[in-house]
């Protein structure tokens, strides 16, 4: 496969989060010359996606590499699949616009990959567990549904205080309403949780297979225990304890950064090659 397939995915992929960004803005000013805007932005995330999603498969045969080793094609997996699932989940829950929040994301980690990816060994050894696939698996799945979650409560902070502010004009003025989008952030967060679970579970099972890990494993591990009792948390308190609108949407933030937190000291490990390690549930 020659490499100038997998650069002009890149910036095919690119070009449409992009795009969409922009219309998603241009959607949410309320300009009336501009009533296409939602739906042409929608499919761009969507085209995106597929690009996306192909510009993995052609850069790891480029590469001779897992799509799911290194932490690059981690990040772009896990982007990719978050575009798809909203394309498919938006109108059940009618957050069409989350996608301004899902398109730049989706763009920073696609432009993160190729930066990170850039020191990739092409002679990196094949995986020595069979759990870890379906430990780093897992775990995109779930942070994929999470980004979706974190996007939906991030857009119902700003339409409650713009709600309570009486600002019923300027940007954002076409946002979902606020049940709209406290529904949407509760469904991901409850659709990713098994995944997480199963992330966990496989990680610590893992975690016993190999040396004790350094402190900033250990950091690491104890990180992806606290994304899931987050999460687990948010959840038990509105099942049980009524939680709901401002309060979950917080800790579905807070849950999040965990996670992405998570991430970025697997990147600072420096395991963009050789063996992988354990994202959640242990060193």
């Amino acid at each position: 496969m020659h490499p100038i397939v997998a650069d002009l995915l890149f910036y095919a992929t690119a070009a449409s989060y992009f795009a969409a960004f922009v219309l998603f803005l241009v959607h949410l000013t309320g300009n009336k010359h501009f009533v296409t805007a939602l739906p042409k932005a929608v499919w761009l995330v969507g085209i995106g996606g597929v690009l996306h999603a192909a510009h993995i498969v052609v850069a790891s045969l480029v590469l001779h590499v897992c799509p799911v080793k290194g932490i690059h094609f981690t990040m772009s997996v896990m982007s990719a699949l978050a575009c798809l699932v909203y394309v498919g989940m938006r109108t059940r829950y009618r957050v069409d616009v989350v996608g301004v929040i899902v398109a730049p994301v989706a763009l920073t980690f696609l432009i993160a990959s190729v930066v990170i990816g850039k020191g990739e060994s092409a002679d990196a050894g094949p995986m020595k567990s069979a759990i870890l696939p379906l430990h780093i698996v897992s775990n995109v799945l779930g942070d994929a549904l999470f980004l979706l979650a974190f996007a939906s409560a991030v857009a119902y902070l700003v339409q409650e205080r713009r709600l309570k502010q009486k600002r019923l004009t300027g940007l954002f003025q076409r946002l979902p309403p606020l049940d709209a989008l406290d529904r949407a952030e509760h469904g991901f967060l409850l659709a990713g949780f098994p995944p997480l679970t199963i992330g966990i579970i496989t990680g610590a099972v893992f975690a016993q297979r190999v040396e004790a890990g350094s402190a900033a494993d250990v950091a690491r591990a104890a990180f992806g225990y606290a994304t899931w009792g987050l999460f687990a948390a948010v959840l038990l308190l509105r099942a049980m304890g009524g939680w709901r609108g401002r309060r979950a949407a917080y800790g579905t933030i807070a849950g999040f950064g965990f996670a992405v937190a998570v991430l970025l000291m697997y990147l600072f490990r420096g395991a963009t090659g050789g063996e992988p390690v354990a994202l959640l549930g242990g060193p």
